[in-house]
């Protein structure tokens, strides 16, 4: 089955103009505030900088959040304050975004503390579990 011109299907393998994957937007997403590369930390955090004193620091979401590898994202960087990692293992952290930390260094935390990141979610999806349990039969 042909699929007619200018019509795309979900399945269909989109291509993103990189000019766009590396916008910050502003908190509402209308506006264009600034660029990241994804390459280097480093330079996103003086791009927030020069962005923080233009205008309100605030933005929707960071560019390249396909950097941060797939064991930290959820339940890790809602944990763990995790804005942005670049393409060195870099990550820009902290809860005013004002920290750059490995991303070993962060596993080790997870390592240190509960026995590894798999450790961790594990944790988590068993209080999850009591916490149900705990609704259904209240005492």
């Amino acid at each position: 089955m042909a699929s007619e011109p200018g019509r795309r299907f979900s399945l269909d393998k989109v291509e993103i103009d990189p000019a766009i994957k590396n916008r910050i937007m502003s908190a509402d997403g209308e506006e264009h505030v600034g660029d990241w590369d994804g390459e280097h930390i480093e330079d996103l955090v003086r791009e927030l900088d020069r962005i923080e004193e233009r205008q309100d620091p605030n933005y929707s979401n960071l560019p390249h959040l396909y950097n941060l590898p797939d064991d930290l994202r959820e339940q890790v960087e809602k944990d763990y304050p995790i804005w942005a990692c670049d393409k060195q293992g870099m990550c820009l952290t902290g809860e005013q975004a004002d920290k750059v930390v490995s991303v070993e260094k962060i596993r080790k935390r997870y390592i240190k503390n509960f026995g590894g990141v798999e450790a961790f979610k594990e944790k988590l999806r068993i209080e999850r579990e009591q916490f149900l349990a705990d609704l259904d039969h209240p005492q």
